[in-house]
């Protein structure tokens, strides 16, 4: 069974993080914080491919197949 697919970036959620508080990024001259939210309140699930929130997401919610 193939993973869902990101709502952001269209790639397969394969990996997730919790990260509602955001992270830091290295820009070659010094850390810039960095956040997945659109708003105020963050989801606290995060697609690690292209760091866009999953704001209706959970891994342990049920995962069905795709059609064929």
């Amino acid at each position: 069974m193939d993973a869902p697919l990101c709502p952001n970036c269209g790639m397969p959620i394969d990996k997730v993080v919790d990260v509602p508080y955001g992270w830091w990024e290295w820009t070659g001259a010094k850390y810039e914080p960095k956040t997945a939210a659109i708003g105020v309140d963050v989801a606290p699930w995060v697609h690690l491919g292209c760091m866009g929130e999953l704001r209706r997401f959970h891994p342990q919610n049920p995962v069905e197949a795709s059609p064929a």
